[in-house]
């Protein structure tokens, strides 16, 4: 045997060091693929509708129409993910957005593309994306042990953060070289490849539950699961009270990437494509860092305290954004001061989303039963996003009208409040013992 080659039982370390294990380490290399061409893409997008129209009111009606699958289907997409089998929901979805993307880049390069059809095409992207999300995220607690879970949303927050500093970075670069024909292609490979990826995933079996009751025709089983999705939900407290907050939280937060943050850096500190890309990229650093951090940090201080400093301090380093909006301020900086001062708020807000997004993903992995899981987490998506297309909309008629300072310092100000009021919930606090319970 050459001196380079590993041992079954030291190749199975390394799975273990790195990825966890064998099927883990594949599904990350898959979303990590895709998720590149993902945020090359969303990019491109985003200035391709300012470029075409120079209007936030533009920008904000895509993502309002990209919004709506997610609110009206996520909820039904978590009970398929509990009734299906989750690789082929998985598998299949990569296919199909790599072909809607591949069918874009073949319209663009006829000349065909115009809003109507970018609509179109999002959407339908946006519809296999709703059920591809909850058919992953029940099966991660299949792929690894409990004491394995932080670890495992620690490297998909982590994929997530190196793919969203490397997709603006490359996009930008992508449209000085081969335009918007090639940011489309890149995209479309990529998801093709992650399902390449996802077909070796070794997915758990679902576990079932007989409630004794008589067999049940598909339609009546999707209702009565759809229904017990519904009443798990509404009976646990803590939940219920965190899904309360998370609407209004993303209500006012959502608009913050999608909508305000182009349009200031494009419309008003008249930022290069470049320039842009960079400072946001600094965002997804911020997630990065945090990933490296969560695990110490869960460690020594209780999660639902990380919960609140993190919506908190999101809440205050967006208010002081807003500033970079007044002409007295942004007039009087040089293109890199200006990138600077764009970046570095970015950073922290990526770092301080880690505090919230991580724990909150283990306490649910680690309470909530397999065989509801896929409903949980399709309800918990329609129910957090389901204003989501409201606030996208609206702010982008409103950034027409009045200035992202005014929107970001109330924004802000409104979120900062909020975090306030969820430290102070007794319900939310006992959801979060119950979790520290049953890790015991």
């Amino acid at each position: 045997m050459g001196m380079m080659e590993m041992t079954t039982a030291e190749k199975q370390t390394f799975w273990q060091r790195i990825f966890i294990n064998r099927d883990y380490g594949l599904l990350f290399w898959g979303r990590l693929v895709s998720q590149v061409g993902d945020g090359i893409l969303y990019f491109a997008l985003t200035w391709l509708v300012l470029d075409i129209t120079g209007s936030g009111a533009a920008l904000g009606t895509l993502l309002f129409v990209s919004s709506i699958p997610g609110v009206l289907l996520a909820p039904f997409s978590g009970v398929l993910a509990d009734l299906w089998d989750r690789k082929t929901i998985v598998v299949s979805m990569d296919i199909a957005r790599g072909l809607i993307s591949l069918g874009m880049a073949w319209v663009f390069h006829a000349g065909l593309l115009s809003l109507p059809i970018l609509y179109v095409g999002t959407t339908i992207s946006a519809l296999c994306g709703v059920l591809f999300g909850p058919a992953i995220s029940a099966t991660i607690p299949g792929l690894v042990k409990k004491e394995e879970l932080v670890k495992a949303n620690a490297l998909n927050n982590f994929s997530r953060s190196a793919t969203m500093i490397i997709g603006p970075v490359i996009g930008a670069l992508l449209l000085g070289t081969t335009g918007y024909l090639g940011v489309f292609v890149i995209n479309g490979v990529s998801f093709l490849l992650s399902a390449f990826s996802e077909m070796f995933i070794r997915f758990p079996q679902v576990e079932r539950v007989d409630n004794g009751g008589p067999k049940q025709s598909g339609g009546k089983q999707f209702v009565t699961s759809l229904k017990e999705g519904f009443i798990y939900i509404w009976s646990n407290a803590g939940l219920r009270t965190l899904i309360l907050f998370a609407v209004a939280l993303n209500f006012l937060g959502a608009p913050m990437g999608g909508v305000l943050f182009p349009y200031l850096g494009k419309e008003i500190l008249k930022m290069e494509a470049q320039h842009f890309g960079i400072a946001q990229s600094a965002l997804p650093v911020g997630f990065l860092v945090g990933t490296l951090a969560i695990g110490f940090l869960t460690e020594r201080f209780a999660k639902d305290r990380l919960l609140t400093v993190g919506i908190m301090a999101q809440g205050v380093i967006g208010s002081i954004m807003g500033f970079l909006a007044l002409p007295l301020i942004h007039e009087s900086l040089n293109q890199l001061t200006m990138l600077i001062a764009l970046a570095t708020p970015m950073f922290l807000i990526g770092l301080f989303n880690i505090l919230v997004n991580v724990p909150f993903q283990v306490m649910l992995q680690e309470t909530v039963p397999d065989h509801y899981r896929g409903r949980v987490y399709g309800l918990l998506d329609s129910m957090v996003q389901m204003l989501v297309p409201i606030s996208m909309a609206l702010a982008g008629v409103l950034v027409d009208q009045i200035s992202p300072f005014y929107i970001l310092l109330f924004s802000g100000l409104v979120t900062s409040l909020l975090a306030v009021a969820m430290g102070t919930s007794k319900d939310i606090k006992t959801m979060y013992v119950q979790e520290v319970q049953s890790e015991c």
